[in-house]
């Protein structure tokens, strides 16, 4: 069972765009959390919000859900969010749940060496 710890770190990248590194478990025991903090962050039509998901362990179908509405609040904002840093097991998720065919995943982030967006599934 992994372990249910998340910690949320926000950043900036060179480009402005406002980076949030999860790490640890998004599930329903941490969803609210990342929600609270997800709506804590000012959003810029110019600037995406990127989740580093690289140090991420798990994700349940709460999580996907928290990354759904993050989704849905940037696009209010006239803004994107961007994924990076998916594992092989989170990317099959997404496929599996369609969840690819609504965010987007990139290499880095914005800004950063390998720019760009790609399928999650990859």
């Amino acid at each position: 069972m992994p372990d249910r710890a998340l910690v949320l770190t926000a950043d900036h990248s060179p480009s402005g765009a406002v980076v949030l590194r999860l790490t640890g478990v998004l599930d329903h025991l941490t969803a609210a959390r990342f929600r609270r903090t997800v709506e804590e962050i000012p959003l810029r039509a110019e600037s995406p919000l990127v989740f580093d998901m690289s140090r991420l362990s798990f994700c349940d179908s709460v999580g996907l859900t928290e990354l759904l509405l993050a989704h849905r609040r940037a696009r209010t904002a006239s803004t994107s969010v961007l994924l990076v840093g998916v594992s092989r097991e989170l990317g099959h998720l997404l496929e599996l749940t369609g969840v690819d065919r609504v965010l987007t995943a990139g290499e880095s982030p914005v800004g950063g060496p390998g720019d760009g967006p790609r399928p999650a599934r990859e």
